[in-house]
């Protein structure tokens, strides 16, 4: 697919957004850069979807080089990337599946079915997290804090220890399935992970808000490395893309890492539920524009 100069300009522009994004929350951001190539530039899904999680890469490791990073820190980042490898390429061959079928017609009318699972998907996501982000931060105003750590109830050995948890013994089946379904979601929207790690983090698994932040900035520059090779495979990769959204991205990450040591772990959640109903929102009216006649 050939790129216009004008889109190379907009694409570093929105890059700079998503950077700002990933360095504030400590995500890779890719779960807004997809939407605004998709919807506003008019760029394939797939394309925009391999250009987002290569990007990733530089704002990502701006980010982690800022930070104070312990060898400590690694531990759970690792023990989680054996199942990330596997669930990005099976995202990733699900998504080229979707290409093999091409157009489906709904409601008289043909769409490309790659964009339209990919946008409803993203837009179930988005939407769920989001009420749920704010929905966290009410009840903790209220000091009726929900429950952390699900799935660390879940007692399938082998087992392990990490600093990060309160428990002496963490399932290592647990998260290594844990990294599938995000490593899965991954490979198919090339979201990087971010979207679904930091709650995923703090509430499945019960890390504390700060120190989910350093896993998650070091779990999205693993899954991002692994996603960019699965979809460059494929062909979905343009670096021409890639490096006007890295311009762009590397620049607004270090200035949002700047404005997250400065915010408390609530405003954090906030801010990030409240910029995933936004993102729905426009997701929203691009499905309804796909699907009404």
């Amino acid at each position: 697919m050939k790129f216009e100069t004008l889109e190379f300009v907009l694409a570093g522009l929105a890059g700079g957004g998503v950077g700002f994004i990933s360095g504030v929350f400590g995500v890779g951001g890719g779960f807004l850069i997809v939407p605004v190539l998709n919807i506003v530039l008019g760029i394939e899904f797939q394309y925009a979807a391999g250009a987002s999680v290569c990007q990733v890469l530089g704002p990502a490791t701006t980010s982690l080089l800022s930070r104070r990073i312990r060898l400590d820190d690694f531990r759970l980042p690792l023990t989680i990337s054996g199942g990330l490898l596997f669930g990005v390429f099976a995202g990733a061959q699900a998504l080229e599946s979707m290409l093999h079928v091409g157009k489906v017609v709904i409601f008289d009318k043909e769409v490309w079915l790659a964009d339209l699972v990919g946008l409803a998907i993203y837009f179930v996501l988005l939407l769920s997290v989001g009420l749920f982000a704010i929905w966290e931060v009410h009840r903790t105003k209220l000091n009726r804090p929900l429950r952390r750590g699900w799935l660390t109830a879940w007692h399938i050995p082998p087992f392990a220890s990490f600093p990060e948890f309160d428990s002496d013994r963490i399932s290592i089946a647990v998260l290594a399935w844990f990294g599938v379904g995000v490593g899965f979601l991954s490979g198919l929207l090339g979201m990087s992970g971010g979207l679904v790690l930091l709650p995923g983090l703090i509430y499945l698994l019960g890390v504390k808000t700060h120190q989910s932040v350093i896993s998650s900035l070091i779990i999205v520059w693993i899954i991002s490395a692994q996603a960019t090779a699965a979809h460059a495979w494929n062909g979905f990769v343009d670096l021409g893309l890639v490096m006007a959204l890295l311009f762009g991205g590397t620049i607004g990450a270090r200035l949002g890492t700047e404005l997250s040591v400065k915010l408390r772990g609530p405003k954090l959640r906030e801010g990030f539920g409240w910029l995933l109903l936004f993102t729905s929102a426009m997701i929203g009216f691009r499905l309804l524009w796909l699907l009404l006649p």
